[in-house]
C-alpha cells in the first residue's frame, strides 16, 4: 500500500456527537445506536463519541449502546424501547446509515421527532432526504470527493515514479450538516451522489 486516504472514524465520532451535545443544549441523557462488536471503523466512532461525552464532565449520560447488525428495523425496535424506558433522552447517534435510519424511526414513532436529537455517520442522498423532512436533525459527512481527488492524484505520481510526493496518510475530515448549511457549497460537495 503507498498511502491510506480516508477519514480518522475517532474524530468523526466525536466530532458528530459533539454537535448533537450542542442541539442537546450540552446536557441530557445519550443513547448510541450501532452495527456490530468488533467493526473497527464504528468502534472508533463510538470512541469519539465517548471522548465528546466524557468532555460535559457529566453534564451528558451515556444511558447505553445497542448492536443492531446493520439492520434498521432491529434498530428502531431497540431504540423505542430505549424511548420508553427513558422518555427524557435528548440525543442518539447512530454510527451507519442503518442505524441512524431505525433510530430516528422510533423516534418518529415516538412524537419526538425534532425533540431527541438524532445524528446520521455517512451522508448518502437518503440521509439528507431525512435531514430535510426532519427525521435526522445533524448528518456526518466524509469527503469523497477530496478521497477520489487526491487516489487520482497519488496514483498519477505512483505512475510517473514521484513516490516521494505520496504521504503514507491522508486523512481527510468531516462536514457537519444540518438543515441550516445544507445547501451551502461545502456541504453539497460532501453528500454522496449516485449521479
Amino acid at each position: 500500500m503507498l498511502s491510506y486516504i480516508g477519514s480518522d472514524n475517532v474524530q468523526g465520532g466525536e466530532i458528530g456527537c459533539s454537535a448533537i451535545i450542542e442541539a442537546m443544549g450540552g446536557s441530557g441523557k445519550f443513547y448510541i445506536q450501532t452495527t456490530q462488536p468488533g467493526v473497527s471503523t464504528v468502534e472508533q466512532r463510538v470512541e469519539g463519541c465517548q471522548k465528546a461525552i466524557d468532555a460535559t464532565n457529566g453534564a451528558v449520560e451515556l444511558i447505553g449502546m445497542d448492536y443492531n447488525d446493520d439492520n434498521a428495523a432491529k434498530a428502531a425496535e431497540q431504540t423505542a424501547a430505549v424511548l420508553s424506558a427513558n422518555p427524557d433522552l435528548g440525543g442518539i447517534f447512530g454510527t451507519n446509515l442503518f442505524s441512524a435510519r431505525g433510530a430516528a424511526q422510533a423516534v418518529a414513532n415516538a412524537g419526538l421527532t425534532g425533540v431527541v436529537k438524532v445524528a446520521n455517520f455517512d451522508a448518502p442522498e437518503d440521509a439528507i432526504v431525512a435531514l430535510n423532512e426532519g427525521v435526522v436533525d445533524i448528518v456526518i459527512a466524509q469527503h469523497p470527493y477530496e478521497m477520489g481527488q487526491k487516489c487520482i492524484e497519488f496514483a498519477v505520481a505512483a505512475v510517473n515514479g514521484e513516490f516521494d510526493a505520496i504521504p503514507k496518510r491522508w486523512p481527510t475530515g468531516y462536514t457537519i450538516i444540518t438543515r441550516e448549511n445544507v445547501d451551502s457549497e461545502e456541504a453539497q460537495q460532501s453528500i454522496y451522489k449516485s449521479e
